[in-house]
């Protein structure tokens, strides 16, 4: 990513282990949705975060894993089941975050977030804090 180029930037549970590592900071809007990768367990994540100067974001969705910002969510459940997983063996995978919700989360939050900074629309307070849409989401100061 080019921070003179862009003007907001999402990273859905990314591992930041940027070769060559961010070392200069960034002035531009960023959202981190993150589920493995947090901050907390991740000193690449923290040496990020630490570089955003514009507005930061990072949200969590109670049960998520990293395979579940994307279509593993959705498909490993359905395809697990076929040859007979158990239950406990697809949620190791994908997590236990119903994938109907991770998928309206996964969908609602980039949305908000680009239509805000690169549009300027501002589509309510879905980034302002926790939301009653959404109670599964968790805000990391």
């Amino acid at each position: 990513m080019d921070p003179v180029r862009a003007r907001a930037g999402l990273a859905m549970d990314g591992p930041m282990e940027a070769n060559p590592a961010v070392t200069t900071d960034i002035h531009r809007p960023f959202m981190l949705m993150t589920a493995s990768y947090t901050r907390a367990a991740s000193p690449y994540v923290e040496t990020f975060w630490r570089r955003l100067r514009g507005r930061r974001l990072d949200v969590q969705a109670t049960g998520a894993v990293h395979a579940s910002y994307g279509d593993n969510m959705t498909l490993v459940p359905q395809a697990g089941r076929l040859p007979g997983l158990p239950e406990k063996q697809i949620r190791s995978m994908v997590g236990t975050l119903d994938p109907d919700r991770g998928v309206l989360i996964q969908q609602a939050y980039p949305r908000a977030f680009f239509d805000r900074h690169l549009s300027g629309r501002h589509c309510g307070d879905l980034l302002d804090g926790l939301s009653r849409a959404f109670p599964e989401v968790v805000y990391h100061p």
